[in-house]
Formats: structure tokens, C-alpha cells, sequence
């Protein structure tokens, strides 16, 4: 067969055009109706990569009335290591140039149910599209009219595998972070925040379809402990999934139980508030899903510094993974991002991290759907592998963007890293132990450069109030009872991350509800009389406990000064539900009326409870041991001084007497 020449291709093609513009034009003015401007293409399937065979299947749906519109393909320079490790190649920049000859397809003769063409292009060496082996371009694809005006694009990229395997997959860790509010609502309800639930659910899926994947899963204790008390059915089947997913290559990392950043509980004198809710989320994900936790390695916050370092290490974490974007100076070249570095503490104990490249994660964001986001992450991942097949490397790619948690990009992702025969997907454990060969004197040392903290002053000021609430509630009525559970699982609440102070506040006013109704259970006369017939004595005090459960408290005793208390001025006690008669021993110190006051405190420390005051008034008819005393001894005195006189009026005669007679000496 004689193929035509340039010049006749070109005519024909000029005429095509031509016929066509005028067809269209013709249509319109028939019609009485402008021809449709306006459509628009998905990339909706592709083939992950050429092999040997050059041929690369595109699947595309098109939306609009196109009628004769065209599918035009053009490749463009293959891109090196620095034309995809810094994001590059993203909606609105800037392509390289093109190569090879434009590929177009006459869209109304592809355009199959559905609204998608289906199309298989030549592609490799000699070919319109011109790749060779171990190669990665770019790819553009134009959906124009038939006049040639521009009505959408898409852009992809083409992964040409090397002829070989290469010696050396890049070893590839994923890690997949699940977060989300607290369930737990400030009136005691739970409500599983519905996004969280649909990340969870789309990483669940996807790795139950993707069995032979490898990668470290951390979740949101809370809503994962709200998903097993729910009782509906859907969140039921989703535990379950959730168990099954849980296993083999995946490794469960140990998580808070609500969002916390370490830093920010050190930085404000509270780690021991961190390290509860990390217990809490450890024993949480152990009784639901039957698996440990596991914290030997973990992800240093944005916010992390060299005291991070030491309270994780103190916690139990000896290993790190550390974004770039926190290193100084940061890794921007292929090795930097590829290899370990060594962080030291505050300490001075140095731990191995693993770098994350923030913008593997930011392809999963990109502007063109699934597959073309999974195929410029891909890309990625083959131009690092080729770059020096006979050294290894190392990717780390940190999914926790909920927009990347979708569930048709995660199976596309999760079935593409499946198969690629680039990458080597191991868990973190692997990935670590394949540094064993490394001299640590090779390993760089840069320094951390931390985000700013989020102050969590005002929420450790709130809470602190609220943590010695609790804690007289709880010496009240005493052991860990599920009142007690329930406050401080609202407590814990307001220390998650999405909760500002402000959103925090119905969980604290929740709390001190609680507490005032348990003060509201207590009753005691608010005055009593008691009469008291000897010096010592027990004085009845009677106090109702309306609980259904014992109430520990402790009796302040105060007087006027007329009563002491033998058995002191504190008396701890225990009060049955219903009435109680708490007998008081006093002693009296002088007779007449005295003032007792009885305050009913809770038994903490501070004693910050206060349940009932009553004032008795206590009459003593009986002498103290002074008055009997003194009584005694003016008897005494008045009975010696009766004695006394008595014998001198024995002793005295009446007639010893006479007055003299005024004569006789006359």
C-alpha cells in the first residue's frame, strides 16, 4: 500500500475541517439553534503502565452534545527525578513540550453506553506517541470541537516500564490516618461523626478488596468504640469488616483516643493528659477489634520538637516518621527524601525517622479524579525507583487528607500499588529493619522546624477545675463506678483537637450538672434540739441520703466554745441510702445552752463538696466537773464556818455576864 504524502494528508485533512465546518454551520441554520459550545471529559480507566506489547487503553466519559467533536492525544518530554518530586505538572502549570505527532479520534465513533469512549493507542518507539523503556511523560488529552476549539482537557501521565525488572522496587510504606470528633455529645449521647464513619468505611472496603496490600492504619478510638455501641446494623457490619481488615499486612497503630497533638498537653504541664488518652486508645482498639496497638513507632506532629522526642520515647515510641516539611534544612532532592535521618532529643538520645514527602499524599488531591490523581502518584513512584536502580530507596506516602480517603481513588491506588512492579509495599516494621545495614554515622542529623502550637492553656485551666469535680464525686461514692466513667469520658472529650475551648464548654457544664443533682440527694434538718442529761453524751444527727448507692462523707464538728468532741472534729463516715443517725459524742463544758455545727463535706483532699449544714442546739443541765468543784467547796467552807460558830456559843455562858449595879460603890 502507497501511503499518500505529507502534502495530500494535509489537504485532505484542511478539506475535512472544511466539510465539516460547513456541515455544522449548515445544521445550525437548519436547525434554528446554535451548535452545543459546551462538554466536557473524565478520565475514567487507564492502563497503569506500557509494557513491552506499547499499547495504552484510555477510557473516558464525555458529557454534552458534542456531535462531531474529536479526542486529540499529545504527549509531551519524558520528565527526570526534579519534575515530579516537587509536585510539578499540576492544573494550570506548565507542560513540557511536546513529542511525537497528535493522536485524534473522531469522538461519535468511540462513544460507546454509558457516555464513554473506550480507546487503545499505539504507544513506544516508532509510534505517534513516541516512549521508551523506563521512561514517564506526561500526557494531555483535548476534547475539541470540530472547528477546533478547545472545550475541556484532562492530563495523565504514561508509565513505560524498563525492559527488566529493575533490580531494586522502590520499598514503599503507606500509612493511612483516620481522625475525627469525638462522638460523644455533651448530653450523653453518641453520634459518630458521619464523614469520619465514610473514611472509615472507604479505607475498610478497600482493603478488604486488596488483600496483599502492606500498610499502617491508625484510627479514631472513640468512633470506633461508638461504632460497637450503636446497635444499628450498618455500623455493626462495619466493626466486623473493620476486624477482618485488621491483620496480615496491616499493622494498627496506637492512637489517642480523641485527636490530641503531645506538644501541646507538654507545653502546657499536662503530658499525663496525653498519655491517658493514648492508654485509653490503646484499650480501646484491644477490646473492639481483639488486636494490640501497636506505639513502638510513631508519626512526630507538625508541631514536634526535641521534648516530643523524649515524652513519645517515655511513652514507648523508639522510632519516627517525620515529614519534610518540619526538617531543617528541609530534603528536596531525591536522596534527601528517600533515606533516614536521625532526630535527636531534648536528651540528647538520637531515633531514626523516616521522611514522608508530603507531595506524594497532595497527588491523591489533584484536580483530575481518581485515575489520573492514582497515575501522577504513580508516576512519581517509577521516576524515584529508576532513578539508580542499583541503590534501594525508600517512600514514605502519609494519607490523612479525608478527601484522599474516598473509596473508588483508594481501591484504584490500593490495586495499582498491588501490581506494580516498581514498588514493594512493606508495613513500617520491615521498612525500619532494612536500615539494620546502614552506618549511623552516615545517617544526616537535621534539626527539627516545628508549626506552631495550638494553646491549649484555657482548656488546661477548665479542666483542671473539673478533674478535682470529679475526683470529690468519685470519693463520694467511691470505686470506679459508671457515673464516675461516664464524667470522665466527657471530660476527656474536650481535650480533642476539633472541639475548640468554646465547643468544650457543654461537656464541662454536663459534669457540673451531674455533681449538683448528687448535692441536691443529701438531706439533714436544717436545726435540731438535744437536751443533754449528763456531761458526756452522744448527740444525734440525722442525714438522709437519697442515692441508691452508699455515700462516703466526713463530718466537720464546730462550737461556740461550750462543747469539745472527745473523738475529734472530724468524723468520716459511710451513709447507707435512706436515713442515717450519726451518733456525735460531745462533752459539755458548762451548763446551760451551746451551739454545735455539723458540715457534711465530701471525704477528697480538698474536701470540695459540700452536701448539708446544720446547726443543733445542745442544752446541758448537768455541771461540769469545775462547777461541781467550786459548789463543793463553798459547801464546805459554809459548813466549817456553821461548825465553828456553834462551838463558841457552847463555850460561853449567858449569866457569865452582869451588867454592874450603879450603887455599890456608893
Amino acid at each position: 500500500m502507497t501511503l499518500p504524502t505529507p502534502t495530500v494528508r494535509l489537504a485532505k485533512s484542511v478539506t475535512a475541517a472544511l466539510l465539516g465546518a460547513l456541515t455544522l454551520f449548515g445544521s445550525a441554520l437548519l436547525a434554528g439553534a446554535g451548535a452545543e459550545t459546551g462538554g466536557s471529559i473524565n478520565l475514567v480507566g487507564q492502563s497503569p503502565w506500557v509494557d513491552d506489547e506499547g499499547v495504552l487503553t484510555i477510557d473516558l466519559r464525555v458529557t454534552g452534545s458534542i456531535g462531531d467533536g474529536l479526542l486529540t492525544f499529545r504527549l509531551h518530554e519524558a520528565v527526570g527525578t526534579g519534575g515530579l518530586l516537587g509536585g510539578a505538572l499540576r492544573e494550570g502549570e506548565t507542560l513540557p513540550d511536546p513529542v511525537g505527532s497528535p493522536v485524534s479520534f473522531q469522538l461519535a465513533d468511540n462513544l460507546g453506553a454509558g457516555g464513554v469512549a473506550s480507546l487503545v493507542l499505539d504507544i513506544g518507539p516508532g509510534s505517534a506517541l513516541p516512549t521508551s523503556p523506563g521512561s514517564v511523560h506526561p500526557l494531555s488529552i483535548l476534547l475539541t470541537s470540530a472547528s477546533g476549539e478547545i472545550l475541556d482537557s484532562v492530563r495523565t501521565m504514561v508509565i513505560h516500564l524498563p525492559d527488566g525488572r529493575p533490580p531494586f522496587p522502590l520499598l514503599t510504606a503507606m500509612v493511612i490516618d483516620i481522625t475525627g470528633p469525638p462522638p460523644l455529645q455533651p448530653d450523653g449521647a453518641s453520634v459518630p461523626d458521619p464523614d469520619t464513619v465514610r473514611s472509615l468505611r472507604s479505607v475498610v472496603d478497600a482493603l478488604i478488596d486488596h488483600p496483599l496490600v502492606a500498610a499502617d492504619l491508625r484510627l479514631p478510638p472513640a468512633t470506633v468504640v461508638a461504632l460497637a455501641q450503636s446497635g444499628k446494623t450498618a455500623d455493626g457490619q462495619l466493626l466486623d469488616d473493620l476486624i477482618d481488615a485488621v491483620g496480615g499486612g496491616i499493622r494498627l497503630a496506637s492512637s489517642p483516643f480523641v485527636t490530641a497533638d503531645p506538644e501541646a498537653w507538654r507545653q502546657a504541664a499536662r503530658p499525663d493528659i496525653y498519655r491517658d488518652i493514648l492508654d485509653h486508645g490503646d484499650l480501646a482498639l484491644a477490646d473492639e477489634l481483639g488486636t494490640t496497638p501497636d506505639r513502638a513507632i510513631a508519626h512526630l506532629p507538625p508541631s514536634g520538637v526535641a521534648d516530643t522526642l523524649d515524652l513519645l520515647s517515655h511513652l514507648g515510641s523508639q522510632r519516627f516518621i517525620v515529614s519534610a516539611e518540619h526538617l531543617e534544612p528541609r530534603p528536596s532532592d531525591l536522596e534527601g527524601l528517600s533515606q533516614p535521618v536521625r532526630l535527636r532529643g531534648e536528651s540528647g538520645s538520637p531515633f531514626t525517622a523516616l521522611v514522608v514527602d508530603p507531595q506524594l499524599a497532595q497527588h491523591l488531591l489533584g484536580p483530575g479524579g481518581p485515575v489520573a490523581s492514582v497515575q501522577f502518584l504513580l508516576a512519581d513512584l517509577a521516576v524515584r525507583s529508576w532513578a539508580e536502580p542499583v541503590v534501594p530507596r525508600l517512600a514514605m506516602i502519609a494519607i490523612s487528607d479525608p478527601s484522599a480517603l474516598d473509596g473508588l481513588l483508594l481501591d484504584v491506588l490500593l490495586g495499582a500499588l498491588e501490581g506494580a512492579p516498581f514498588v514493594e509495599l512493606a508495613p513500617l516494621p520491615a521498612v525500619f529493619s532494612s536500615l539494620a545495614t546502614l552506618d549511623p554515622e552516615s545517617i544526616p542529623e537535621p534539626t527539627l522546624w516545628p508549626e506552631a502550637v495550638a494553646s491549649t492553656a484555657t482548656k488546661v485551666r477548665d479542666r483542671g477545675l473539673v478533674e478535682v469535680t470529679i475526683e470529690a464525686y468519685a470519693s463520694l461514692v467511691g470505686g470506679r463506678r459508671p457515673e464516675i466513667a461516664h464524667l470522665d469520658d466527657l471530660l476527656e472529650a474536650t481535650a480533642a483537637a476539633e472541639l475548640s475551648t468554646e465547643q468544650g464548654e457543654p461537656y464541662l457544664r454536663a459534669v457540673y450538672d451531674a455533681v449538683v443533682v448528687v448535692l441536691d440527694a443529701f438531706e439533714a434538718p436544717a436545726n435540731q434540739n438535744v437536751r443533754l442529761t449528763s456531761r458526756r453524751a452522744t448527740v444525734p444527727y440525722t442525714v438522709e441520703n437519697g442515692l441508691s448507692v452508699p455515700a462516703h462523707v466526713r463530718l466537720h464538728l464546730e462550737s461556740d466554745g461550750r462543747l469539745d468532741f472527745p473523738e475529734g472534729d472530724t468524723l468520716d463516715v459511710t451513709l447507707s441510702p435512706g436515713s442515717n443517725r450519726i451518733p456525735i459524742l460531745v462533752e459539755a463544758r458548762t451548763s446551760g445552752d451551746a451551739r454545735l455545727l455539723v458540715t457534711v463535706r465530701s471525704p477528697d483532699t480538698s474536701e470540695l463538696l459540700q452536701l448539708r449544714s446544720s446547726t443543733l442546739l445542745v442544752r446541758s443541765t448537768q455541771l461540769s466537773g469545775v462547777g461541781v468543784f467550786l459548789l463543793a467547796g463553798a459547801l464546805l467552807v459554809l459548813g466549817v464556818w456553821w461548825f465553828r460558830s456553834t462551838r463558841s456559843n457552847r463555850t460561853v455562858p449567858a449569866d457569865d455576864y452582869a451588867a454592874p449595879d450603879s450603887g455599890e460603890d456608893q
